[in-house]
Formats: C-alpha cells, sequence, structure tokens
C-alpha cells in the first residue's frame, strides 16, 4: 500500500505541477474533465453489446472539447478474450465550429493470468477514422495495458493504465504518420453492485507538437461509470 500511495501522490503533484507551468509558444498546458458512461450487456453467453457516450471538457474545463458516441458488438473467444466490432460518432468543437468525425473500430480484449494480486489485462484497438476535411481515411492503432489491485478486503481497488496511439499512414489535411499521443492513468474504482463499478482519478495525456501546432500536455480528471451484469449461463 505505501508504493501505491506514493504513486498516486506523485502523479496528483506531476498534475499539479504541470497545470502550473507557464504556457510557450512550443508546449501547451491544459486542465481537463472527461466523463466516460459505458454499458456492456450480454446477450446470451457468447455476445456483449457496448454502448458509451463520452463528454470531454477543455480549457481548464472552461469549454466543450469532443463528445464520443460508440456502439460495438462482441463476441466472447473464452472466458477471457473477446474481440469486437463497432462505430463511434465525435462531434469536436474548435470555438464557433464543430467538426464531425467517424469511425469504424475492430478490437482484441483480453483479461490475462493473475500476477500476484495484480490483474492484469491489455486491450488492442485499430480505427478507421473519416472527417470532411480531411483528403482521406486515417488508419491509428491503439495499444493499452492495465493492472488492477484490490485494496485489503474492502469493496475498492486500485487501477493503472498507459495507452499508446500510433497512426499507420499520412492523411492530406489529417493527423500526421507515426506517433500520435499516450495516455497514462492513475485511478481508484468501487465495486457498488455485481453490475455498476465507478471508477475516477487521474489522466495525462502527450499530445507531440508539429510545425504548425504546439505539443500539448493534458491534465485530466476522469471518472467512469461502468454498467456491466454478469452473463447468465445456461443451467
Amino acid at each position: 500500500m505505501g508504493i501505491l500511495r506514493a504513486g498516486f501522490i506523485a502523479a496528483v503533484m506531476a498534475m499539479a505541477t504541470g497545470a502550473a507551468q507557464a504556457q510557450t509558444p512550443d508546449t501547451v498546458h491544459d486542465t481537463q474533465f472527461w466523463l466516460l458512461l459505458l454499458a456492456q450487456v450480454p446477450v446470451g453467453e457468447k455476445y456483449v453489446v457496448h454502448l458509451e457516450a463520452q463528454p470531454r471538457w477543455k480549457n481548464d474545463m472552461q469549454d466543450k472539447d469532443q463528445l464520443l458516441l460508440r456502439a460495438a458488438v462482441g463476441r466472447r473467444l473464452s472466458p477471457r478474450v473477446t474481440v469486437w466490432a463497432g462505430h463511434g460518432y465525435i462531434p469536436r468543437w474548435s470555438g464557433d465550429t464543430v467538426f464531425h468525425e467517424q469511425r469504424i473500430w475492430e478490437q482484441l480484449s483480453a483479461t490475462l493470468p493473475k500476477a500476484g494480486k495484480w490483474a492484469p489485462s491489455i486491450r488492442l484497438r485499430q480505427e478507421q477514422r473519416f472527417l470532411e476535411q480531411w483528403g482521406d481515411t486515417s488508419h491509428r492503432f491503439r495499444a493499452l495495458g492495465r493492472l488492477v489491485r484490490p485494496i485489503g478486503a474492502s469493496p475498492w481497488s486500485v487501477a493503472v493504465w498507459d495507452e499508446w496511439f500510433v497512426t499507420f499512414d499520412k492523411t492530406v489535411g489529417g493527423p500526421r504518420q507515426g506517433y500520435d499521443q499516450n495516455r497514462f492513468f492513475v485511478t481508484a474504482l468501487r465495486k457498488m453492485s455485481p453490475s455498476l463499478t465507478i471508477e475516477g482519478g487521474y489522466l495525462w495525456q502527450h499530445v507531440p507538437g508539429t510545425p504548425a501546432r504546439a505539443e500539448r500536455h493534458g491534465h485530466t480528471l476522469f471518472t467512469w461509470f461502468t454498467y456491466a451484469p454478469p452473463v447468465k449461463k445456461k443451467t
């Protein structure tokens, strides 16, 4: 618990320090808030329906940033492995202008064997992204790793995440090829019932700069509600 507490304190201090740093032409720090409402409802023993709404606020939580709306169907290959296919619609605000992004995505998620008290899992996602202002489709790959550890016999757990984003191709007027961004999370979660989990904490997001755009560091307060009823097995 000492290590976990020290890690959480370090993350909070990093958030406060980063947000307090002076802006420069080449680096921007921003405090944000993200809220995720997620439902993963089993349909029989093999299939799962994924429904998600995720509003985000930027500029010290004063302005709308994005609203991610995703839907997908998952197929359980085993008790530990699920494959997914879905669609996302993302309105994005830039001042008074709203851009409308469409995404098709495929995903593999897997729960790995426990390492001591830690429960590891991975999520690999491929996205095909469409925006009217871009000349063609942008293909992006995301790799997320997560570790969860219970806090004693309480209903609380702590989690550490890291996710890398890589864009495979050059898109006219769109994302550049190569490293896109990285996100690092430190969160606490509580199981409210067999179906409902609440999670929240700190997210650091790094977006590299380009000749036309400053390097960005997002310091985000993140809250997540998950509704996931257990699978009802046939008797």
